[in-house]
C-alpha cells in the first residue's frame, strides 16, 4: 500500500474506488467517448444510404462499447486491463466497411444485405484480437518496445498534417487559416492542456 501512495496514484490496481468518485470517473469517459462511439456509425450509415438502420447502428455501437468496457474494467474470465479503458468503435475500419458495403450494393444487394455483410465480417473479425490476445506474451519478443515506439509514433506523426488541416478549418473551409479559426484551435488546445 505504501508503495501506491509514492507512485502519486490515488486509487491502487485492485484496490475499490469508493461510489462517488467512480461515478464522476465513469461519466467522464462516457461524454468523453461519446462522440467518437455514435461518429462511425453515423458515418458508414450515411455513405451507403442506410437511413432507417442509423438507429441500429448507433444502438449496436454504443451496447458493445458498454459490453467491452465492461469486459476491459472488470477482467472477466482473465480478459481486459482491470483498469478503467473506455473501449469504443474506430475509425481505422471505416473504409473497409464502406467499400463492402458499396461492394455489396453494386451486386445489387439493399440496405439488409449491407447489414448482414457488416455484420457478419465484423462478429468474424472480431474473433481475431480475441485469439491472438492468448499470445501476447511470446509476441513480446517479436514486437518490442521499439517496433511499438516507433509504430506509435509513426502514426502520430502522420496525424499531424490532419490535425493542422482541422485546425486550420477543414480542408474546404472558405475561411481556411484566418484568425477565428486558429484562435478557436489554440484556445481548445490551452483548455485541453490545463
Amino acid at each position: 500500500m505504501s508503495d501506491e501512495h509514492h507512485s502519486g496514484l490515488l486509487y491502487g490496481l485492485e484496490q475499490r474506488i469508493p461510489p462517488l468518485p467512480a461515478f464522476f470517473s465513469a461519466l467522464q469517459h462516457v461524454l468523453a467517448g461519446l462522440v467518437g462511439i455514435i461518429t462511425p456509425p453515423l458515418i458508414i450509415g450515411a455513405t451507403l444510404g442506410l437511413g432507417d438502420w442509423l438507429p441500429y447502428l448507433i444502438s449496436m455501437s454504443l451496447l458493445a462499447s458498454g459490453i467491452g468496457t465492461f469486459l476491459q474494467s472488470n477482467r472477466v474470465w482473465g480478459i481486459g486491463a482491470g483498469m478503467i479503458c473506455m473501449q469504443g468503435t474506430s475509425f481505422a475500419f471505416l473504409g473497409v466497411t464502406v467499400a463492402g458495403g458499396m461492394w455489396v450494393k453494386a451486386q445489387g444487394g439493399g440496405p439488409q444485405d449491407m447489414m448482414a455483410m457488416l455484420f457478419g465480417v465484423n462478429f468474424v473479425a472480431a474473433l481475431v484480437p480475441v485469439i491472438v490476445s492468448r499470445f501476447i506474451e511470446p509476441l513480446k519478443k517479436i514486437f518490442t518496445p521499439i517496433i511499438t515506439g516507433s509504430v506509435i509514433a509513426l502514426i502520430g506523426i502522420s496525424l499531424i498534417k490532419v490535425s493542422v488541416i482541422n485546425w486550420c478549418g477543414g480542408e474546404k473551409a472558405e475561411d481556411f487559416a484566418s484568425m477565428n479559426n486558429i484562435a478557436l484551435g489554440a484556445g481548445t488546445l490551452g483548455l485541453s492542456s490545463c
